[in-house]
């Protein structure tokens, strides 16, 4: 009797550990089953209808779009960015204090520790491959490199954006690729209320005011007309883009085009040779009503106004602000502090 137990329990034993080995094998499998099933689902199409296929979020990433790097660092995700646009260390022309204010929100960019490896003008295609990244961020009009880096099997996330709701877009795909999802939805969240509370105010106005938006950079001449950013955000801040009506992103005018067009103001993108003053004192304009009443104003700074980036938000308020300040009673200087602080977590100012 004693063997035969001695027997029968041992094999009772055995039953329960193989029972508990493999339920114990189940889970595991499971586990990982679920883990890849989730990661395979990262699945975004860029702005070229390109579907992008990442089998984890990415963890080194090479960003060519300043714009674009600045949502990477406001979705919380710089630590995964290997490689950075040329214009952050050298500004050259077209920006004002970018190296300044990215050094602020990394330590990396600010001891020059992150790789430039590019821009829109000309690509370091060795030192890109060198850094080994997992997803690269690209200006979906350079064909050549995306082509280059596609076919080694790399994902490229093209952008193009010419509409507030391609900002949105963006940010999304992003928190997608960098397991940041959450902060995505937060961050277009309160962009939209902030956007919401101005179309409150634009709905009450009855006098529209004519603008002339002005690309100091390249020419004072150059504007952007229906279908960009710019006239979407003047028509939301209750103001009429003088040319609103032209079917061209870029446009630029002849003299006399925007004499006749006269708008009531003018405010310039950022220029290191031109300013407000320039255009007061040039006496071809001065028939048009925004010089005769004095009304040109000029965004000071690339950074806090760029328009590509969920900073759009502060551009429209200084817009509303300069077209109707007896509508519009914020401060743009806490405006500014408080945007800034809720899209980066940190002071910049």
């Amino acid at each position: 009797m004693g063997i035969k137990f001695l027997r029968e329990w041992s094999g009772s034993v055995r039953s329960i550990l193989i029972k508990s080995h493999a339920l114990i094998l189940t889970f595991a499998l499971f586990f990982i089953l679920s883990s890849s099933e989730v990661f395979a689902k990262i699945t975004v199409q860029d702005f070229r209808g390109k579907s992008i296929h990442l089998n984890k979020p990415a963890e080194r990433v090479v960003c060519l779009i300043e714009s674009a790097l600045t949502g990477i660092y406001m979705l919380r995700q710089g630590n995964k960015v290997v490689g950075i646009p040329t214009n952050v260390y050298s500004e050259g022309f077209y920006y004002s204090d970018t190296f300044r204010y990215y050094a602020a929100l990394d330590d990396r960019i600010k001891q020059k520790k992150i790789p430039a490896v590019g821009n829109w003008e000309s690509i370091n295609i060795e030192k890109i491959l060198s850094l080994k990244p997992d997803l690269i961020i690209i200006w979906s009009s350079q064909t050549d490199a995306i082509q280059t880096f596609e076919k080694l099997g790399i994902p490229v996330y093209g952008v193009f954006i010419t509409k507030i709701d391609d900002i949105f877009k963006e940010i999304r795909d992003f928190g997608l690729m960098l397991d940041a999802k959450d902060r995505a939805e937060e961050l277009i969240g309160y962009v939209r209320k902030e956007i919401d509370g101005i179309d409150r105010i634009a709905r009450k106005i009855k006098n529209h005011k004519k603008v002339f938006f002005s690309w100091a950079q390249h020419s004072f001449l150059q504007t952007s007309c229906k279908g960009s950013i710019i006239n979407e955000i003047i028509s939301k801040a209750g103001g009429i883009n003088i040319c609103g009506n032209i079917e061209a992103e870029s446009q630029t005018l002849t003299m006399e085009k925007l004499i006749k067009l006269n708008p009531d103001v003018i405010i310039m993108w950022y220029a290191k040779a031109l300013s407000p003053e320039n255009i007061k004192k040039n006496n071809q304009y001065r028939t048009i009503n925004a010089v005769k009443s004095g009304k040109i104003y000029q965004f000071d700074d690339t950074f806090f106004f760029d328009l590509w980036t969920l900073k759009f938000i502060y551009s429209m308020k200084f817009i509303a602000k300069t077209l109707y300040p007896e509508f519009y009673n914020f401060e743009l200087a806490k405006e500014k502090r408080k945007i800034m602080q809720f899209l980066y977590e940190k002071s910049l100012l």
